[in-house]
Parts: structure tokens; C-alpha cells; sequence
């Protein structure tokens, strides 16, 4: 696909419907979580389109969260900024592995594992955030608040999109206490379907 004038590509999975299958019967016995990373989201491509657009304000590494297919990540580093993806789902972190191979980005991308309740150390901080669907998970709201306070740093900024979704009303309440946040909105049309995405920048509050 192409995003901001560089043509990516992504890995699928040879056999989709029973990979995401197997993989709701795990969860049904609480061995896996559900495959979420494994969807395209509409977010995810007006996020990339967004990231590859951006101006670097320095040369610190940009940070995807909850990273699956990885695709802004992927469109930030072809736009020539250094990158980590992060993931905790093994598969998920297999993907972004390949697409960063078949990209040939591999001098530019980092694929890590990173557990949002228990984040390493030695990742530091970042001026740039990015997260593309990612507050789907309302009990991981504290947790993600507080994540970012560790991974942003002071001077950074987070942008995260989603669809329109009543619950996420939660997470921006806890996030208004630590940050400034100002929105913006894209239609995809596709088919004669649309698809309305809203677009955050969080900026630290440093009264």
C-alpha cells in the first residue's frame, strides 16, 4: 500500500480464519488474548498517513505502542525517522519483525516487546508517541497513563487515532488531569462507506 508517497508492504497470515479462530478458542479458555493486531484498523492507516507527514523535531527515536502490523511506525521510519515498535503479543512482535525485513527498514526499526504494566527500564524516553487503536482495553486506561508519563518526555508529544467508540471517554478523562489534548477528525471513503477517525495530540501539562 502506499502511504505518504512510499509504497510499504505488509505479511499476512497464510490462513487467516484459522489463525483468528484458534486463537478465540484460546481465549475463550483464557490461554491468549483475542488477535486484534491481526486487522488492519482504519486508524492505523490515517495514523501512518499522519506519522509519514510529520516533520522530526530532533533525531530521538519515535515510540509505536500496541504496535501490531506496525504500520505507522513502518511509515515514520520510511519517512526517515529511527522507530521502535512494541508489542507483548509474540505473533504480533513475529509481523513486525517481517515487515520490517520486507521493507528493508531494518537500519532504521526496532521491534520490542513491551509490557504496558511492567515497561523496561532502559527503553528511556521519546519526544514522539504513536498508537493507532489501542484504547480498546478500558482496565488498562491507569496503567497506560502512567506508561506514557515514563515514555514521553517532557517536550514530546503522543498522537493516537481511533474510530468512534462511548467508552474511550474514560481514558481521555484520566489523561486531562496530566496532559494538554487537542483532536482532529479524518473520513476514509472506500466503496461508498465511510469511516470517521479522530486523531489526538497529547502535549504534557508542565504547570
Amino acid at each position: 500500500m502506499k502511504v505518504g508517497g512510499v509504497e510499504l508492504l505488509l505479511p499476512e497470515l497464510a490462513d487467516p480464519v484459522a489463525y483468528i479462530t484458534d486463537r478465540m478458542e484460546r481465549s475463550r479458555r483464557g490461554e491468549a488474548d483475542l488477535p486484534y493486531w491481526t486487522k488492519l484498523w482504519p486508524a492505523a492507516l490515517v495514523l501512518a498517513q499522519f506519522a509519514a507527514s510529520l516533520p522530526a523535531r530532533d533525531d530521538r527515536p519515535w515510540l509505536e505502542l500496541g504496535a501490531g502490523l506496525g504500520l505507522p511506525g513502518l511509515a515514520a521510519a520510511a519517512a526517515g525517522r529511527q522507530v521502535v515498535l512494541s508489542d507483548l503479543d509474540p505473533d504480533a512482535l513475529e509481523f513486525a519483525r517481517a515487515a520490517v525485513e520486507i521493507n528493508h527498514l531494518e537500519q532504521r526499526v526496532q521491534v520490542r516487546s513491551l509490557d504496558w504494566t511492567d515497561p523496561a527500564s532502559e527503553l528511556g524516553s521519546f519526544g514522539t508517541v504513536l498508537g493507532a487503536e489501542i484504547l480498546y482495553h478500558p482496565p488498562l486506561y491507569d496503567q497506560l497513563v502512567d506508561l506514557m508519563d515514563r515514555l514521553v518526555a517532557s517536550d514530546g508529544t503522543i498522537f493516537l487515532s481511533h474510530e468512534q467508540r462511548p467508552f474511550l471517554i474514560g481514558f481521555f478523562n484520566r489523561a486531562q488531569e496530566r496532559y494538554r489534548i487537542r483532536r482532529t477528525s479524518r473520513t476514509l471513503r472506500s466503496d461508498g462507506d465511510e469511516t470517521r477517525v479522530f486523531l489526538y495530540a497529547l502535549t504534557k501539562n508542565l504547570n
